[in-house]
C-alpha cells in the first residue's frame, strides 16, 4: 500500500447559496462518508485529525493520512467530494503538491516520505482519530 497526505477545507452551501463552514462534528461525518465512498473501489485505511484554523474562529480543516492501492480512484473520489474537476500542481519545498478547488471546498494532496513524521505532525494539536478501515 502507498500513503498519501491529504488536507481539505470543506464548505457547505444552503439552498439560497449561503456558504457556511462545517463544524467539527459535521466534518467527522464527512470524513467517514469520504472514506466509505473511497473504500467501495479500493482497499484503503484512513487516519485523520480535525484542526481549528488559526485566527479564523469556528473554522476547521482536516488532515488525513490515506493508505491506498489505486491512485486514480483516490484522486477521482477526492475531487467528487469537493465538487471539483481540475487538478493543478504546485511546488512545495522539494516536492510537488497537487491541489483541486471545487464548489464545496479545496483539497491539497502531499507526498508522504516518512509516515511516522507525518503522524507526529498530525498529532501536534489534536489527537488522531482511530483509523477508519
Amino acid at each position: 500500500m502507498k500513503s498519501m497526505g491529504v488536507m481539505f477545507r470543506k464548505i457547505d452551501k444552503s439552498a439560497n447559496n449561503r456558504i457556511t463552514n462545517p463544524n467539527r462534528e459535521l466534518l467527522k461525518k464527512q470524513v467517514k462518508t469520504l472514506h466509505r465512498k473511497l473504500k467501495k473501489k479500493d482497499d484503503i485505511t484512513t487516519y485523520y485529525v480535525i484542526e481549528s484554523d488559526t485566527n479564523k474562529g469556528g473554522k476547521y480543516h482536516t488532515h488525513l493520512l490515506i493508505k491506498y492501492n489505486n491512485q486514480e480512484n483516490l484522486y477521482n473520489g477526492l475531487s467528487r467530494f469537493i465538487g471539483g474537476t481540475t487538478w493543478e500542481e504546485k511546488d512545495w519545498g522539494l516536492d510537488t503538491l497537487k491541489t483541486c478547488k471545487g464548489t464545496f471546498g479545496e483539497v491539497d494532496v502531499h507526498p508522504i516520505h516518512d509516515e511516522v513524521e507525518f503522524m507526529r505532525y498530525m498529532d501536534k494539536k489534536e489527537m488522531i482519530e482511530k483509523p477508519l478501515i
